[in-house]
């Protein structure tokens, strides 16, 4: 009776490396994410992607402002975005033309220390923050839309694990930066727009037409499919419209707060 019992239990799940699920985020997906589904919460998932990505991100942060062609291009289009808004309240009667003078004088003295704070604190601090939140867009769409009995955290794994993915954007990204000598250089259409500017909604809406934003998208659409237990066409079309409709809104809704 025992030898039965013993035959009929289930087979150890087989422990994943680290490497493994790496390797499987980028060339098999669907393997990986079928693991986490059926292992119980793993932290690590999410932290050491996550980790790297900041760490790395901050390094090459670093070192594109440590690049003086580059650092300049930040600060020019920092300055002129400043000066944009300064004389739009000027206008509006928000402000007299000498608090606009005090807040240009403000915006030298610590204009390049903001924006270096600045770009590395999206770095190192952004990937955590969007990984919490758009954790919480996605599990509440998987509740809600979905029907899906799925733990929060097992969500922030599948997002998690695809921050490898933003490590190799964050890598390409730099690296046409320095080619070009662009800090709008990125792997998407608006590398082919030579006097990309961000006040320009056509030039923004190029920019979000991204190779690695589509992987991003098709590979975490697999990863919620599995732990969903839906359908990965019905969970891709979700989010892709989700993303058009956020993406939308950003550009137009900035391109109409800065007039």
């Amino acid at each position: 009776m025992d030898d039965l019992q013993t035959s009929a239990a289930p087979p150890e799940e087989e422990k994943m490396s680290f490497v493994d699920k790496l390797v499987n985020v980028l060339a098999s997906p669907g393997e990986v994410f079928e693991y986490v589904r059926r292992t119980p919460i793993t932290h690590s998932n999410w932290l050491i992607p996550t980790l790297i990505l900041a760490i790395v991100g901050s390094l090459l942060g670093y070192a594109v402002m440590a690049n003086p062609s580059l650092a300049d291009q930040f600060k020019r289009i920092s300055s002129e975005q400043m000066e944009k808004q300064l004389q739009k309240q000027i206008n509006q009667g928000k402000l007299t033309p000498e608090q606009a003078d005090q807040a240009r004088e403000q915006g030298e003295k610590f204009g390049s220390i903001g924006v270096i704070v600045s770009i590395l604190a999206k770095d190192a601090i952004g990937p955590f923050f969007f990984l919490f939140v758009l954790g919480l867009v996605y599990w509440l769409l998987g509740k809600g839309i979905m029907k899906a009995d799925v733990s929060y955290w097992k969500v922030v794994e599948v997002i998690g694990l695809v921050s490898y993915i933003g490590v190799i954007e964050s890598i390409v990204t730099t690296i046409l930066m320095f080619l070009t000598d662009r800090v709008t250089a990125s792997p998407s259409l608006a590398l082919f727009i030579s006097d990309f500017s961000i006040d320009n909604k056509w030039h923004m809406l190029a920019a979000i037409i991204n190779i690695f934003t589509f992987w991003n998208l098709g590979v975490v659409s697999v990863g919620l499919s599995r732990i969903f237990q839906r359908d990965f066409p019905k969970v891709l079309v979700l989010l892709v419209a989700l993303w058009a409709i956020w993406s939308l809104a950003m550009i137009f809704g900035l391109a109409a707060l800065r007039g």
